[in-house]
């Protein structure tokens, strides 16, 4: 069985993700309700954060900021492409990538 995914979510290790793709699909969400959680999460400046599914790194660009130097975020996810593109977006020694599946 062939399953037909959004070009950019899932890429095989050695191929690059098309990140305008992601963005398109699901970072523009990001961009609107993560603010919002970490309101409602109260995050603070140096606590320690796990984005699970990280993808491009969407949310995460939102979580550094606010945990500060001081904080960790952990960005998860199942696709080593997607954790290369966010650690190339996230050059902050608070952002930590792991691969691994959600």
């Amino acid at each position: 069985m062939m399953t037909q995914l959004a070009p950019g979510f899932h890429v095989r290790p050695g191929r690059a993700v098309d990140v305008s793709a992601y963005d398109q699909f699901t970072g523009r969400w990001s961009r609107l309700f993560v603010p919002l959680v970490l309101g409602a999460a109260d995050v603070q400046p140096g606590d320690r954060v796990l984005d699970m599914c990280t993808g491009t790194g969407e949310a995460a660009v939102a979580i550094v900021p606010v945990i500060g130097a001081s904080g960790q975020l952990i960005g998860a996810d199942i696709a080593p492409a997607m954790l290369e593109s966010a650690r190339d977006r996230l050059k902050q020694q608070a952002f930590l990538p792991v691969a691994a599946d959600g």
